[in-house]
């Protein structure tokens, strides 16, 4: 708003002004001068609206709990109805006492400048206003010459036109920096000042209402000289900045002695903020990456640029699907099941299959240190058995019945290509259920044959698998190639909701800083169909078996029903397990972090046991849902499946060259994941040599 004045008297005083300013340094008179009037000429149609505030983005949990802070600068803007009276009389009575009453300049701190500036022979002094400063912090730059002095002075009487005393402190009070990476006085209340809420363990900052008359006077106190009166690196120094500005507020008539004395005693802050806005952890990375990379975001902006510019200036709440109780049972799931062995670890992603909302996520170790997300990074780990399932899916949307027989002898031939063999499950003739529960590799190497390895694949980038890596090799429906995570999760939540697909997703909404909701995933994230509802239901049937008889038993949860699918990968370096509920998903791997080294053990031990231990706590409050029922077309009569489809007559053991290329193999005795595997396929071993791993094709031993 503006306000009426003299223009001729503000005329006067900056005339007076310039002349105390020139007079300060003589030897810069003839510059002063024409700083002066250029600086009169460029503000003489009024002052250029300020810039907009660089506001920090907050991210929360499903709960409201603050997970991590985004931004270039650690600020959050307050309204002046926001800051309590006893913090703006601090501020004013430490760095402007005449704020009230002067025009934007104090004339006698300029004359005090003057004779300071005059016997040093160059500006030490500015004598500057809250108006000065907030002219200085957010039009011009820092430096320390008379141009900028005059036109910093100049600037200031024409901003005190322009908005009211009320508008300028908010302005200020949002702007000037305090230290500890903190700009403007919310966010120096939140880093300097901790408490502790009833029943909680951890500590939260200090809103404004929330601050003492001490503390009040401590941050006045630091505006000055934010890293020396820094009350974490010089103590005695703050304490002494406090004590003024406490003897201040008691001679401008804001508090009484008595008070003076209580802030004086009260104890100086210990508890040392750290140097990042908020310490990295693995969901504000995705949260980051997702706001950046995904179109669904294209509202923050075209680009990704201008995506990453809005989350980190734009002052964002951005509340993700994190759900804590949740996150707490999967950390406790790991830290209960997980051996402690050097190097082993493991990694879960859990997901609303309703709406593919990531509800818990456990990175793996040491996320602090090398920022590397095992759940979600490419190009993952290998996935084994359980991408039997994308398989078996494949087979049921072309027609396929869980009835139908088909051969399961290990180890199967495929000519020069060698053969596979079966780690668990029986062989001869078999149902594609049996052949599902029981895990057994050479009757789904042959499925694959006989269904088509691109229709898998195509089917795999339906149900959820991103990469573009995957090729139409023998072992594809092995779980050779590498997957991540969150890519399996999204399968079992694509078959779990019925064969429709949502995007994994880690924002549930974002609010703008003008408290307007500019993001849902509800509204945003659309859904679309995978497979067909019976293929899905048919599927997740099957799948049921593995649970409730099958090599998933160690996962079979309390008092609900749910499908699943264990996975173990050649010399048992990985082990995973997917398993689904009609509100819950989860994929659990174990291994060694860094490297494929033999020892995980088998999809249906550890990793089994994992999910049943997140699940049933996860589930625990939630009623119990069923799957719906499975079709018809579920139950009905076998037939033989062979290479050339269901009920035809060529061999499942016919060689077909064009499916596994021998210069892409996996050699099963390599001890670390590669997508550039030896030309040479391997030997399998002696013959009569007991299958123990899931092999990938080799070469029969000379």
């Amino acid at each position: 708003m503006f306000k009426a004045g003299s223009a001729a008297r503000n005329f006067l005083i900056t005339i007076v002004v310039g002349g105390v300013v020139i007079g300060a340094c003589l030897a810069a008179l003839i510059p002063g001068v024409l700083a002066l009037a250029q600086a009169n000429t460029s503000v003489s149609g009024g002052v250029a609206p300020l810039r907009d505030l660089s506001q920090r983005s907050t991210v929360y949990d499903s709960a409201g709990n603050v997970i991590g802070i985004l931004g270039t600068q650690n600020r959050e803007q307050a309204t002046l109805a926001e800051v309590p009276k006893i913090v703006q009389d601090a501020v004013i009575s430490v760095e402007d006492r005449t704020f009230w009453t002067n025009d934007g300049i104090d004339l006698n701190g300029l004359v005090r400048a003057f004779v300071t500036n005059l016997t040093s022979g160059k500006i030490e002094q500015g004598g500057s206003t809250i108006t000065q400063q907030l002219v200085k912090n957010r039009i011009l730059s820092s430096s320390r010459d008379v141009n900028r002095k005059v036109k910093e002075i100049v600037l200031a009487l024409r901003l005190n036109e322009k908005y009211s005393k009320n508008e300028i402190l908010e302005q200020y009070l949002n702007t000037v920096y305090f230290g500890q990476g903190s700009y403007g006085i919310k966010s120096a209340a939140e880093r300097f000042f901790l408490t502790v809420d009833p029943g909680q363990t951890f500590p939260r900052g200090k809103k404004l209402s929330e601050l003492t008359i001490g503390e009040a006077a401590l941050l006045a106190g630091v505006i000055s000289n934010p890293e020396g009166n820094n009350p974490f690196v010089n103590p005695d120094g703050a304490k002494e900045r406090r004590r003024l500005a406490l003897a201040s507020m008691v001679k401008g008539g804001y508090i009484t002695e008595a008070e003076e004395a209580a802030g004086n005693a009260e104890p100086l802050p210990t508890v040392k903020p750290s140097a990042e806005l908020r310490p990295t952890n693995s969901w504000t990375e995705e949260v980051q990456d997702q706001l950046y990379d995904a179109p669904m975001f294209s509202m923050l902006g075209a680009t990704r640029e201008q995506r990453k510019n809005a989350v980190l200036t734009g002052g964002l709440k951005i509340f993700a699907t994190l759900d804590p109780v949740m996150q707490e049972d999967a950390q406790n799931a790991m830290d209960q099941v997980l051996p402690e062995k050097p190097g082993w670890t493991g990694s879960l992603v859990s997901m609303d299959p309703r709406t593919g909302a990531v509800k818990a996520m456990v990175a793996g170790p040491g996320f602090g240190e090398s920022q590397y997300n095992i759940a979600t990074s490419y190009p993952g780990r290998q996935a084994g058995s359980t991408w039997k399932v994308i398989t078996l899916a494949t087979a049921i949307e072309n027609g396929y019945s869980p009835n139908d027989s088909i051969e399961g002898t290990s180890p199967c031939e495929f000519g020069a290509l060698g053969r596979t063999q079966n780690s668990e499950g029986g062989g001869g003739t078999m149902t594609l259920r049996a052949a599902t529960s029981g895990s057994v590799n050479c009757a789904f190497a042959r499925l694959q044959q006989s269904v088509g390895s691109q229709k898998v694949i195509d089917t795999a980038k339906k149900l959820g698998i991103s990469q573009d890596t995957l090729k139409p090799y023998l072992t594809l429906t092995l779980g050779v190639i590498e997957s991540t995570a969150l890519e399996m999760a999204t399968v079992a939540a694509t078959l779990a909701n019925g064969g429709v697909r949502h995007d994994p997703i880690f924002v549930e909404k974002i609010i703008g800083p003008d408290g307007q909701v500019i993001f849902t995933a509800a509204r945003n994230n659309p859904e679309r169909r995978a497979i067909s509802s019976a293929a899905a239901a048919c599927t997740i049937d099957i799948l049921r078996g593995v649970i409730t008889g099958g090599t998933g038993t160690a996962a079979r949860l309390n008092g609900r029903v749910s499908a699943g699918k264990t996975g173990t990968t050649d010399n048992r370096a990985d082990a995973n397990f997917i398993q689904m509920t009609p509100t819950l998903v989860d994929f659990v791997w174990h291994g060694n972090a860094t490297a494929r080294i033999p020892g995980a053990g088998f999809g249906g031990q550890i990793p089994a046991r994992i999910s049943k231990l997140f699940m049933d706590a996860a589930l625990a409050n939630q009623p119990a849902a069923e799957f719906p029922p499975a079709g018809p077309d579920c139950a009905r009569a076998g037939a033989a499946i062979t290479t050339a489809g269901r009920g035809g007559s060529a061999s499942l053991n016919s060689t077909l060259p064009t499916l596994v290329p021998p210069s892409i193999v996996i050699n099963p005795t390599t001890t670390s994941s590669t997508t550039t595997p030896p030309t040479t396929l391997p030997y399998c071993g002696p013959a009569g040599t007991p299958p123990t791993t899931i092999a990938a094709p080799c070469r029969p031993t000379p």
